[in-house]
């Protein structure tokens, strides 16, 4: 949520869509069902106008491939301009995503640095890219001669680690930076490892 709202902010985008994946395609078993993914993801969306959660990936079957999913996107938003935002850890491997070098042709892509990752490695993968993307001054945007283009976006912080909120949860503790209400139904549904009818712990 705080990575949407700085998104928004920037004013690249008008409106952030959420697309829980039915079938991650890297996970034998999903971290949590998807039906309870895409209740807590409506919770913490309910009050906010520019952002909706898409139930895209409920029709498909399959692994739930990114490339698909723009594609299936298209479709859905004719005349949309699409853009796919990811962390800048997720740039570094992108090479290894399935058919990658696709995307560029059903979205511009929007990279968020990360803190503590080398912001000269990512301009590193970014060159590497497919058909050659050039930056602008400020290595802020990186286009490619038939206009696909890149956003690299800095200033993004959180204390908030995914990895970490699932680890304190299989431990029972109350994990730093949840939305209260998407706390209170991981642990109503026992989600993420989360034992007994016990109040989670600090």
């Amino acid at each position: 949520m705080r990575l949407a709202a700085f998104v928004l902010a920037g004013e690249l985008v008008e409106h952030i869509l959420f697309l829980p994946a039915a079938q991650p395609p890297h996970k034998m078993v999903a971290t949590a069902p998807f039906s309870h993914r895409v209740n807590m993801l409506e919770t913490v969306v309910a009050d906010q106008p520019a952002m909706t959660v898409s139930l895209l990936e409920s029709r498909r079957h399959g692994p739930s491939y990114t490339v698909d999913s723009l594609r299936a996107l298209q479709d859905e938003l004719p005349d949309a301009h699409l853009f796919f935002l990811l962390g800048a850890d997720s740039l570094l491997e992108l090479h290894l995503w399935y058919r990658f070098t696709e995307l560029f042709n059903l979205a511009d892509l929007i990279v968020v640095a990360r803190s503590g990752l080398d912001d000269e490695l990512c301009y590193q993968a970014l060159r590497e890219l497919p058909g050659h993307f050039t930056p602008d001054s400020e290595c802020r945007k990186w286009t490619r001669n038939d206009g696909a283009g890149v956003w690299y976006l800095t200033g993004f912080s959180s204390p908030v680690s995914s990895s970490e909120v699932r680890r304190q949860l299989a431990l029972n503790k109350r994990p730093r930076g949840v939305d209260p209400e998407v706390l209170a139904y991981i642990q109503t549904h026992k989600l993420y490892g989360v034992k007994g009818d016990h109040a989670l712990h600090s």
